[in-house]
């Protein structure tokens, strides 16, 4: 069972992990369009950074798509 912690609306999630192994961080990230779901974070502000550099991520490939641009490719 996950327990959100954090919300990027249309982005994803960060949250805890009830099920982490122990030795293994607790915390997890999703992100909503399928491309990424990780757990192992040893915090919430590390899995938070994650859930960030997605929403960045987001944001610049939308910019190019709106200039007709793919830095990507």
């Amino acid at each position: 069972m996950d327990i959100v912690k954090k919300v990027i609306p249309s982005v994803g999630e960060a949250g805890i992990d009830t099920e982490a192994s122990p030795g293994n961080g607790s915390y997890y990230v999703r992100i909503y369009d399928g491309s990424y779901d990780a757990c192992g974070f040893d915090t919430l502000e590390e899995a938070v950074a994650e859930l960030t550099d997605a929403e960045l991520m987001d944001i610049a490939y939308d910019w190019e798509l709106d200039r007709g641009e793919n830095f990507a490719a």
